[in-house]
């Protein structure tokens, strides 16, 4: 009965964290589209400014933003399952790499490689719901129990190879 019972508990927690990935999902979808559309505004405005500014010579901090700021390349759309340091079912969420890289201005890998620095282990959508289900299976057959420490779910899920480093070059 035990048994059953965490295997109940860690598919609730699956589907929590789907629906919070879905909803991650949504929340990057409209931000990207609110971007997007800012950027089909501006762009004619960056053009208008960039033929006055050719024929000037300075361009105002306002049009060096509108030519430079809004159009620039922003992450979008990267969202994973994040398990930190108190590991199943307790410390488990979706997270929006791509929102956290906007926020800190920072590229989505070296949000990535801070996140796993600080000891938590990164799950795409996919690979953490077969995590989910082979960890049922162990649950019912009483080779494991709940709670399930970080660095067990890190040797389960193979996560204890030290992972490269992502470096971002930037390229002008």
């Amino acid at each position: 009965m035990k048994r059953e019972d965490e295997a109940l508990i860690l598919n609730t927690v699956r589907c929590a964290v789907m629906e919070q990935i879905q909803q991650l999902k949504r929340d990057e979808a409209s931000a990207n589209y609110g971007h997007n559309q800012a950027n089909l505004v501006l762009s004619p405005v960056g053009l208008l400014l960039t033929a006055i500014a050719s024929k000037g010579s300075r361009l105002s901090a306002f049009a060096d933003y509108l030519l430079h700021g809004p159009t620039t390349k922003q992450p979008f759309g990267l969202v994973m399952v994040c398990v930190g340091l108190n590991g199943l079912p307790d410390d488990v969420r979706g997270i929006s790499i791509s929102q956290l890289a906007r926020e800190s201005h920072r590229p989505g890998p070296e949000i990535m490689n801070k996140l796993r620095r600080d000891g938590s282990i990164l799950f795409i959508e996919e690979e953490f719901s077969l995590l989910i289900d082979g960890l049922t299976g162990d649950i019912r057959k009483g080779r494991l129990s709940l709670p399930i420490s970080r660095a067990k779910l890190a040797e389960i899920a193979g996560r204890n190879k030290p992972k490269p480093i992502i470096k971002v070059i930037k390229v002008e």
